[in-house]
């Protein structure tokens, strides 16, 4: 699992050892079911696919109903798009997410995950973080060795070795590739996380 240069994950010894100890936030458990698997684009899933070219969107995705409860999650973390989930995520038609087995990530490997940084889905590099009012926030989760040594959101970027700068630009590419647009966030933070 190589590191590329202009990576926002440039440490990926924290993950690895988180998979050791607690198992990632790649692994659903009980306390975790809660929490549905984020969607994962057309685009991340051709990246994907060229990286992983042996096995074929079938082996690697699953479709997903859109979900009242997928809905309001998407509303939570895109407060400002809310009149656009209609179009995005119409509630009769499904999306895509990854496949999980063995009630973890397809991807997932026992040093963690396989693919390299430019292929992982926009959701797994910009964990755990997400903006609101255009500033890094941290998702909380008791599983993520990282937060439970960092208590801030500059020593969480220093133990992840990225920069909000890095995080603020895939979070721009998400709502980009799941077809929000490009424009400048303006959010008012309006969901606990």
């Amino acid at each position: 699992m190589g590191v590329l240069k202009n990576s926002a994950r440039t440490n990926p010894d924290m993950c690895s050892q988180c998979n050791t100890f607690y198992g990632s936030c790649c692994k659903i458990t009980e306390e975790s079911n809660k929490d549905m698997p984020a969607p994962v684009s057309e685009p991340e899933i051709q990246r994907i696919l060229q990286t992983v070219t042996h096995r074929s969107r079938d082996h690697l995705f699953e479709r997903q109903e859109n979900s009242p409860l997928f809905i309001n999650q998407m509303a939570a973390l895109f407060p400002d798009m809310a009149d656009s989930l209609d179009r995005i995520f119409p509630d009769d038609q499904t999306h895509y997410q990854l496949k999980t087995v063995n009630n973890g990530c397809v991807f997932l490997s026992v040093r963690g995950c396989i693919l390299p940084d430019h292929a992982r889905p926009l959701f797994c590099r910009i964990f755990p973080f997400w903006f609101f009012d255009d500033q890094p926030q941290i998702f909380q989760d008791q599983r993520c060795l990282a937060l439970q040594s960092c208590k801030t959101v500059p020593e969480l970027l220093l133990a992840l070795g990225t920069n909000s700068e890095a995080l603020r630009n895939i979070h721009l590419q998400i709502r980009q590739e799941l077809g929000f647009g490009s424009a400048k966030i303006q959010m008012k933070r309006t969901a606990v996380i």
